[in-house]
């Protein structure tokens, strides 16, 4: 039998005290004085059999935490009742079939995104050499090593495939796995008693149709050594500025961008080949060399494949979508409407700067208001629209905004002492005038949210003909929003219609519409997507992927 897993500690609080607890549960165990570890030798089989049973029933004797050449071992719990008086990965002292199956996973682990070494790997495979390291005798302890190591790293792989390395919300290591699919264990039990072990392993991975193309696109990179041989750009340590303009178009004549037949200056061969660069990366291509023209030269082979795996991780995180939903990818700067997974429509949206990032998120749009004043959040109030009033009142009637006083009295602006008023004290609010100047547009698409972000129309509509649309307060802007809102009314057709719709448009009057059927809106964070058209690539804008390939690769 195995132990299940214990219940969900959902609650990020907990989550953040559960992996501190377990992590100084492990410090104590891996930096307290372990006793060293007795290394038994034999050289008869009858002893081999008696030496090997005799240490699995030792270990096995205990209830939680194992540790093996200081290593803890934290799918214990979820193997122990496999074993028995056996060994599961040897027959006597040799790798069996299935031992030799689950070490070429290991070693090829890449392929899922996932490292070797995470899976004990060199420990593995040298306890294995450990052996027969000598002629005349069988090391019992590191075969006995060898196995627990093994059982360890098949179920953490399956762990690591069904639903990722971290909690999505935290970035904090995964470590009770009490998220996993039910009964994910018993599928690796099964796999192993078939000799399957791949099929188990690729069983528990995620079935999106994103998660299996990049899968593919990930393993053809890694069979093609070619690809993507970049030299990265390095910006910070290279001050010499000769040195690094001639990196750089060494970088673009690789990629293919920079066209040395060209007749032209340099400058402007420069200029044309980082304005393919950047179509590439789908970078405003402006020819010059940006902050994220800089983030797209310091991508090297080795990069690129990370950042694959970590949009792999990522996918793990997700749970089952519904049958129609809204998801908008913040780095590719796109929503796109699914239903019975078919893409129903897409457009480009405009979403929050580095430094007011659009969160992360899942929540569903119940209702829409058309025509929807536009209350100034209180950040953007002090630290914009303040010091605007203060050099000019004007300002006020110019953006066509109310001044709102207590009980939300609208007050005489030009009797209101600014001069007082500070950014740690603005005793008002202020609201910008329903209509088609209005900071949000004509509609706002409403869904529950604690950080107070929504999908909105915009009278700002210049940044959809551009390719780097991190440009909001952290809201996100929608460029077809009569299509979007067409197709939250379509199964309404008794309280507004296509037609009626139009109308609502037309007139410059609020009206709010509930949804007959709330539509589940995502936020997800993808650097890297895959489709039937190819992998595409694109910048890290909030820095989400290097702060997780810091934690990963140890960077």
């Amino acid at each position: 039998m195995f132990i299940k897993p214990y219940k969900a500690l959902f609650d990020t609080n907990r989550i953040r005290l559960s992996f501190f607890i377990t992590l100084i549960a492990i410090l104590i165990v891996s930096c307290s004085p372990e006793p060293e570890t007795e290394i038994i030798k034999v050289s008869t089989p009858q002893d081999l059999v008696k030496e090997t049973t005799s240490m699995l029933q030792n270990y096995l004797k205990k209830d939680s935490l194992l540790n093996i050449d200081s290593i803890p071992l934290t799918c214990y719990s979820y193997y122990k009742s496999n074993y028995s008086d056996k060994l599961l990965w040897f027959d006597q002292s040799h790798l069996n079939t299935k031992g030799d199956s689950l070490l070429s996973i290991i070693k090829h682990s890449v392929y899922y995104g996932l490292i070797p070494e995470h899976y004990h790997l060199s420990n593995i495979q040298n306890n294995i050499d450990s052996i027969k390291s000598g002629k005349d005798f069988i090391n019992v302890t590191a075969l006995v090593h060898a196995d627990l190591l093994l059982s360890d790293a098949y179920f953490l792989m399956g762990a690591h495939l069904n639903k990722g390395r971290f909690y999505a919300d935290s970035l904090l290591l995964q470590t009770n796995f009490n998220k996993l699919d039910k009964g994910w264990d018993s599928l690796l039990v099964s796999a192993y008693q078939k000799g399957n072990l791949k099929a188990g392993l690729d069983s528990l991975e995620p079935k999106n149709y994103g998660y299996r193309m990049l899968k593919k696109e990930l393993a053809i990179i890694l069979k093609d050594t070619t690809l993507f041989q970049l030299d990265s750009i390095p910006f910070v340590s290279q001050k010499d500025s000769l040195i690094k303009r001639q990196l750089i178009v060494k970088n673009l004549i690789k990629q293919g961008f920079y066209d040395t037949l060209m007749q032209a200056n340099d400058s402007i061969k420069l200029a044309k080949a980082l304005n393919k660069l950047q179509k590439k990366w789908f970078i405003q291509p402006d020819g010059k060399i940006g902050k994220y023209t800089t983030q797209a030269l310091s991508y090297n082979r080795q990069k690129i494949i990370q950042q694959i795996a970590m949009a792999m991780e990522r996918w793990r995180w997700e749970n089952k979508f519904p049958e129609r939903y809204a998801f908008i990818n913040i780095p590719a700067f796109e929503l796109t409407v699914f239903e019975k997974d078919t893409v129903v429509m897409q457009s480009a949206i405009v979403c929050g700067k580095p430094e007011n990032q659009t969160p992360i998120l899942k929540s569903k749009i119940d209702h829409m208001l058309i025509y929807p004043y536009w209350n100034v959040p209180i950040s953007i109030a002090t630290k914009e629209i303040l010091p605007a009033v203060k050099r000019d009142t004007s300002y006020i009637r110019r953006k066509n905004f109310e001044v709102l006083g207590a009980n939300d009295v609208v007050l005489d602006y030009t009797k209101v002492p600014w001069k007082k008023y500070s950014k740690d004290y603005l005793p008002v609010r202020f609201r910008q005038r329903i209509g088609e100047e209005n900071s949000l547009g004509v509609v706002k698409f409403n869904f529950y949210n604690p950080y107070g972000v929504y999908l909105h129309d915009t009278n700002s509509k210049r940044y959809f003909k551009t390719s780097s649309r991190a440009q909001s307060h952290g809201c996100i802007r929608l460029e077809k929003f009569t299509e979007f809102a067409d197709f939250l009314i379509r199964d309404d057709s008794v309280h507004v219609t296509h037609d009626s719709l139009q109308i609502y448009f037309a007139k410059q009057e609020q009206r709010k519409l509930k949804l007959k059927k709330p539509l589940p809106i995502y936020t997800r964070y993808y650097t890297a997507h895959a489709d039937s058209t190819g992998l595409k690539l694109y910048i890290d804008v909030y820095r989400k992927d290097e702060e997780m390939m810091k934690l990963i690769y140890k960077k």
